[in-house]
């Protein structure tokens, strides 16, 4: 052997040359005829009419003078074919038998592993030098002159043909010298793929045709009649039943059409033994069209999810933290009751978010009563993004650890073809350089993982808080679960953010931690948190850099707001009239120093526009303006409404506040005529003591007189008040000697009455 070539290789012939009769496996080289020669030996060939097939005979060995064959080989007439093994010839028993699904088989699978074994031994006489205790050289064993007579010896003692036994040692050498070569390959006779054509009806004879009361065995299908079969069987759906079709297609195929009395087209069936059976109905059709009943009802997206497994995990393509995360949004089937009153109910909330694939982690998130949209997939985008949260989550009463809940945008989104699919996603893709990536329509299963987190989280949390659905609709005779609800949207976000922490820096899964990481000393708990940051201290995160204040700006929805000169109110419709909400007045240092509130005192005119704000945070806001994006905020003592209500609660508050006020409407009215009633009264009243007074004059006095003596009369009107305050001090005083039980106090304190009154009627005069 050379480096040119060794034993067992395939070669075969390049191009427009023919040194061999085809790809030949070489067997060794050595003398014979008093030539270096090399020996070869044909692969089992394809059939000249039927190339589909393999035959199953090889050919006798031939050689090759050494010389010629190098010569060839540098020549590139012919070259190494670099071939695959075939894993067939390798399998051991023990793995054919494992394969096996059931005794039945396992034990077809025996008989055929004997018969092999029986063919090894017929020939390994022939192939075994037992001198040398190892199997003979091939180019000795071909040229060894009794070798024939061998042959045909082995051949009549085991009663066999001298050319099966050629047969078996030629396909023993051809596959490379390995036993399992002789495996029969009954599985590929037939020609795979081309059924043999039916003369009688195949299977077991019917029971009418036993007893002798039927001619016919069945009836024998014709590929025509086949593919009839095919055709019927793929009428089947949800609303035509197997067995339906199957009559409808026999009505059409294998009927008579008469005309009955009314003039209507009817199918007569011809008899049993003249159509195909139901049986072969369901047997052919499922073997042309390749499906089963229940694959074809289930359709072949749900048929795939059933049942089909690529053999692989999300890992398997991800090895570095921020390469990709999944997004998708879920309801967190929990009913809730407004932070106004508990008795008020609330819809469960849409819940998105984003899952990094590498690790596991939860690290953005939006839960709120918004629609899913292209607007709050942003927000979950962004909310990601935010390095810190720990400032967030003190919103809700928690105290975080820093990092157990990290900000990061990854590079790529992996999403359904719902919220992630829009044009303003697609631009802040293009702004922010970060991807999306979209699974084929109802193919939950391609983000598998995502989809699983949803029930872990309904089962962790949802399901164990009052007004839980238990994510069933209500059913006739039980309650509504709304009737449960007691915890509000500050209360659920809590515990939401707890079980977020847990997941992210409790639960460990070692499966997901890197093999250094788990070998570590001291031992470092494989925590998702705790994987994330190794990956990342090993520089194995591939997160987007991003400004958060720009993707902020960009993300965040819009909100109407008025700006008034002493700050931005937001504007909103209470009960479908647009107002500016009372006690959410947003202003900074940064907005007065752009001059729009000095612009709106002077003009005497609102400014009408829009701002970026978040709906659950209402502590703060951004307005752009030319020199960018302004950061304000609202005052700090209105604590609740920032921290604990969301914008919509807000306006919902505002709106029942609005009817409150209508129901009271009558009883305010009844309030301010009385007040202007008794205004009028004291008016008329006085307005008559003045022209009485007048009356009594000689001349009555000129208007200058009356308001000459402004400060005079001043000073009188105090020195009266004065003497009647004095006057009523002494009366209080003798009430306060006197029993309160004493029937005179009564009396007394008319006496004072009256003298106060005298008193009154002196100051006048």
């Amino acid at each position: 052997m050379t480096d040119a070539y060794k034993a067992n290789d395939v070669v075969d012939n390049t191009p427009g040359k023919l040194v061999v009769s085809g790809p030949s496996r070489i067997l060794g080289d050595g003398v014979f005829g008093g030539e270096e020669v090399v020996w070869l030996i044909r692969l089992p060939s394809a059939d000249a009419k039927k190339p589909t097939r393999t035959k199953d005979y090889v050919a006798a060995p031939t050689y090759t003078v050494l010389t010629e064959f190098m010569d060839a080989l540098a020549d590139n007439h012919l070259y190494v074919l670099k071939l695959a093994p075939d894993p067939k010839l390798s399998m051991t028993d023990e793995v054919r038998l494992q394969a096996c699904s059931s005794d039945s088989e396992r034990q077809k699978q025996q008989k055929k592993l004997d018969l092999r074994d029986k063919r090894f031994a017929a020939i390994r006489p022939l192939l075994f030098d037992e001198a040398a205790k190892a199997f003979a050289a091939i180019p000795d064993v071909l040229a060894d002159p009794e070798m024939g007579g061998a042959l045909k010896k082995q051949a009549e003692e085991l009663g066999v043909s001298l050319s099966t036994l050629y047969k078996w040692r030629h396909r023993y050498w051809a596959q490379g010298s390995q036993k399992n070569a002789l495996l029969d390959n009954y599985d590929k006779c037939g020609n795979p793929g081309q059924p043999k054509e039916q003369r009688v009806k195949l299977g077991r004879s019917t029971r009418a045709f036993k007893a002798g009361l039927s001619s016919s065995r069945g009836f024998a299908l014709s590929e025509g009649d086949k593919r009839k079969l095919a055709f019927g069987y793929s009428l089947i759906t949800h609303s035509l039943s197997p067995r339906d079709a199957y009559l409808l297609t026999c009505s059409i195929f294998w009927a008579e059409h008469v005309l009955d009395a009314q003039g209507n087209t009817v199918p007569k069936l011809f008899e049993k033994a003249l159509r195909p059976t139901f049986q072969q109905f369901k047997r052919w059709g499922r073997k042309l069209s390749g499906k089963t009943v229940t694959e074809i009802l289930f359709g072949p997206k749900k048929w795939r999810q059933s049942t089909k497994s690529n053999g692989g995990s999300e890992q398997d393509s991800i090895v570095a933290v921020g390469q990709q995360a999944q997004f998708d949004g879920t309801s967190s089937d929990v009913y809730l009751a407004s932070y106004v009153s508990r008795l008020k109910k609330l819809p469960p909330m849409t819940r998105l978010m984003l899952k990094e694939s590498r690790t596991g982690i939860i690290y953005g998130l939006y839960c709120g009563w918004k629609h899913p949209s292209p607007s709050t997939a942003l927000h979950a985008i962004l909310h990601g993004a935010m390095e810190c949260k720990v400032a967030w989550a003190a919103r809700f009463g928690i105290d975080i650890p820093p990092g157990s809940i990290p900000g990061l945008l990854a590079r790529t989104h992996l999403a359904d073809n719902g919220e992630l699919k829009a044009e303003q996603i697609t631009e802040a893709e293009e702004q922010f350089g970060f991807g999306v990536t979209y699974t084929p329509t109802f193919s939950g299963d391609r983000k598998g993982s995502i989809e699983t987190q949803h029930h872990k989280d309904h089962a962790h949390l949802d399901k164990h808080l009052p007004g839980a659905t238990h994510g069933k609709p209500k059913a006739r005779g039980q309650e509504h679960a709304a009737l449960g609800a007691l915890w509000n949207y500050y209360e659920y976000m809590r515990e939401l953010i707890r079980y977020i922490v847990w997941h992210n820096t409790v639960e460990e899964v070692p499966d997901l931690a890197p093999d250094d990481m788990l070998l570590a000393e001291p031992r470092i708990a494989p925590t998702r948190i705790n994987t994330f940051n190794w990956l990342t201290k090993q520089r194995m995160n591939r997160a987007v850099p991003v400004d958060y204040q720009a993707l902020r700006a960009f993300t965040l929805p819009d909100v109407n707001v008025v700006i008034r000169k002493n700050g931005i109110y937001i504007e909103a419709k209470v009960h479908g009239k647009m107002q500016a909400l009372p006690r959410l007045r947003y202003t900074s240092a940064e907005l007065v120093a752009t001059g729009l509130l000095d612009k709106v005192k002077q003009t005497g005119k609102v400014i009408h526009t829009r701002m970026k704000m978040s709906h659950e945070d209402l502590s703060e806001a951004w307005l752009p303006t030319k020199a960018g994006m302004i950061r304000v905020a609202t005052s700090a003592r209105d604590l609740t409404i920032l921290s604990k209500l969301t914008l919509e609660e807000w306006v919902l508050y505002l709106e029942s506040e609005a009817l409150r006020r209508d129901l009271a409407q009558g009883a305010t009215e009844q309030t301010e005529a009385e007040t202007l009633l008794g205004r009028m009264a004291t008016t008329a009243a006085a307005t008559a003591e003045a022209k009485a007074e007048l009356e009594k004059l000689p001349n009555p006095p000129a208007k200058k007189k009356l308001t000459s003596n402004l400060d005079q009369n001043r000073k009188e009107e105090l020195e009266l008040l004065d003497r009647q305050e004095a006057a009523l001090n002494q009366v209080e005083e003798a009430a306060k000697d006197e029993s309160p039980s004493d029937p005179s106090a009564q009396e007394e304190w008319s006496a004072s009455d009256d003298v106060m009154s005298a008193f009154h009627a002196d100051a006048v005069a």
